[in-house]
């Protein structure tokens, strides 16, 4: 397939917008010609003229309604007939390739009705059931359920979808062109000496922020450290919180509000001079990460670095190393205890060693039993982005898990087939494993992995079951004589099995990413040929087999090199898989 004319929908947030610029710069590469266009909401319109390869943009407006002047009936018409204009304008377009990042049902319905022949990402069936076609946005759909486990940023996921490679990219934004001076919003008395230090003390959710009270303490500790100028960002309904942390600062002269008094590109260029954002996981981060600007990134609550982390390296972030961090999706914390185990002192320290030695250095008082991740942004040995620990913990079962995930996901998602490439991949991810956390413990690891590899044999007995009945359909479905009571037990036997499959992730958290995208797959399966359904069937419960195989290959390499000779295997999967 050539592309001419490619739509993006990024109806959510400005961060996901600037997450997006390295699945559109490859789309640029791979279509030289094509035309792109980005499609957003009227919040976010403004920071379209950031997005580099952006040849236009399309601006879905659903603010105008706020305003009752605009609705004096209130009737739901009006939306609709806006709604209807703007789609058929759009369909009018007649785009050839179409990329849905917004993961609502909306989108997913907009999608089904411009008509367009290619689709990747969300989109609905004739039923108006949500469909995720590509292998990256059906694991998007399960990554959500399954957040431990999940090594991959959002940028990746964006870009791979769209069939490029990530390697080596980064998040890039337009740089500012007018060149203003700081004097212009920074008070005249502002020391070309001092240290530009910017801070977000909010962010889209409140039980995600830092409290103002660290923040202060923060920025009184740079002012008399470093000499630094404090410049507080945020929009107009932030004002308030940047207001609370003036109000608790000693050196208020050195502190400077611009929450809500900025637009877009002033905050671009006032970011590109910063030296450092301090900030909680927010727009505003993504963008001075894109600009060049060192982060030091907050992560609470639902705030996930492994998902949101900025997408580009040299960044230091810092997340709660406590057994509910991060929260999952609709929690609502009412203790949110993560907030605490951060202080100011802690990142004082990193940034006046940053300063001096331009690598982050952790300070003393953290160590292995503090309840902290920090990790610094890179890429790793074969050039994928990585949060790399800087705190030595003790290697657990998650970290195991996410790490073996992110290796099997790539090389399955991927459709990559090349044994030896795998091997060495196995080797550099034991490599990493060994230098980046405390191994000593690995017996520990080695016991509860021994109950997982049950768990990974049942699933491939299941799977094995599942294979050969949909062989039983296939044969009854594509025959003349095909018996339909023969048909119809082979199909509730196969939803005996599926129901199993299931209920082995639900009791084995570590494999239910597998068991989730083997049932993600067979949602997506549309039609009523029970034979042609029975062959997709049949492809699934392969790949579930393999994919079983395959984890439980990197689990145990790994375990060979962390463990060494005294390392004992536990039984593990000893069933062939079929089909090959």
């Amino acid at each position: 397939m050539v592309a001419k004319n490619i739509l993006i929908l990024s109806m959510t947030r400005m961060g996901d917008m600037i997450q997006t610029t390295p699945l559109i710069k490859g789309l640029k590469e791979k279509y030289p010609t094509a035309k792109i266009t980005l499609l957003v909401t009227s919040d976010f319109a403004s920071a379209v003229p950031l997005i580099p390869e952006v040849d236009d943009s399309i601006v879905v407006n659903f603010r105008q309604f706020d305003n009752q002047a605009n609705w004096e009936d209130l009737s739901w018409i009006k939306i609709y007939r806006y709604l209807e204009n703007t789609l058929r304008e759009i369909k009018d377009r007649k785009f050839d390739l179409l990329v849905n990042l917004s993961h609502s049902k909306f989108s997913a319905l907009m999608v089904r009705y411009l008509g367009v022949k290619n689709v990747v990402g969300f989109y609905c069936d004739n039923f108006g059931n949500r469909m995720t076609g590509h292998p990256w946005m059906q694991y998007f759909s399960v990554k959500i359920f399954n957040r431990n486990f999940n090594e991959f940023n959002l940028a990746e996921i964006f870009s791979r979808s769209g069939g490029v490679d990530v390697k080596g990219r980064s998040i890039a934004v337009t740089h500012p062109q007018n060149d203003f001076s700081l004097g212009t919003l920074i008070p005249p008395e502002f020391n070309e000496g001092e240290v530009l230090i910017g801070i977000q003390a909010g962010s889209s959710l409140e039980g995600r922020r830092w409290p103002v009270q660290s923040f202060a303490a923060l920025a009184d500790r740079l002012v008399e450290n470093i000499n630094a100028r404090i410049l507080l960002f945020g929009v107009e309904s932030e004002n308030d919180v940047a207001e609370d942390v003036i109000s608790l600062v000693k050196n208020k002269d050195k502190v400077v509000n611009l929450a809500g008094k900025t637009n877009l590109s002033q905050l671009s260029g006032l970011l590109e001079k910063c030296q450092y954002l301090v900030t909680n996981d927010t727009g505003t981060m993504h963008l001075a990460a894109a600009l060049g600007t060192k982060i030091v990134g907050l992560f609470f609550a639902h705030a996930h670095p492994y998902e949101t982390a900025p997408f580009s390296p040299g960044h230091l972030i810092f997340q709660a190393r406590i057994s509910c961090a991060p929260c999952s999706y609709g929690v609502h914390c009412n203790n949110i205890v993560c907030i605490e185990k951060v202080h100011p002192q802690h990142l004082t320290s990193v940034i006046e060693n940053h300063m001096k030695t331009k690598s982050w250095i952790l300070p003393e008082q953290i160590s292995k039993d503090s309840e902290l991740n920090i990790f610094e942004t890179v890429f790793d040995f074969d050039n994928n982005f990585k949060l790399r620990p800087l705190v030595k913990h003790a290697l657990g079962m998650d970290d195991m898990f996410r790490t073996a995930y992110a290796l099997l996901w790539r090389e399955r998602l991927e459709e990559k087939q090349n044994e030896n490439d795998f091997n060495f991949l196995i080797n550099g991810v034991c490599d990493n494993l060994i230098r980046d956390y405390d191994c000593t413990d690995i017996d520990s690891v080695n016991e509860q992995l021994g109950k997982k590899y049950l768990g990974l044999e049942e699933i491939v007995k299941l799977g094995s079951k599942g294979r050969k009945l949909c062989g039983t359909l296939i044969r009854e479905a594509s025959g003349v004589r095909g018996k339909t009571d023969k048909i119809t037990q082979s199909s509730a036997d196969i939803s005996c099995i599926d129901e199993k499959i299931e209920e082995l992730g639900f009791t084995n958290p570590e494999l239910r990413p597998l068991t989730d995208m083997f049932s993600k797959r067979k949602e997506n399966l549309v039609g009523n040929n029970v034979c042609l359904l029975a062959i997709e069937s049949r492809k699934g419960y392969i790949d579930l087999m393999d994919e079983c195989e395959k984890l439980n290959k990197i689990l145990k390499s790994c375990l060979i090199r962390l463990a060494g000779p005294s390392y004992i295997s536990h039984d593990s999967i000893n069933v062939a898989v079929p089909g090959r």
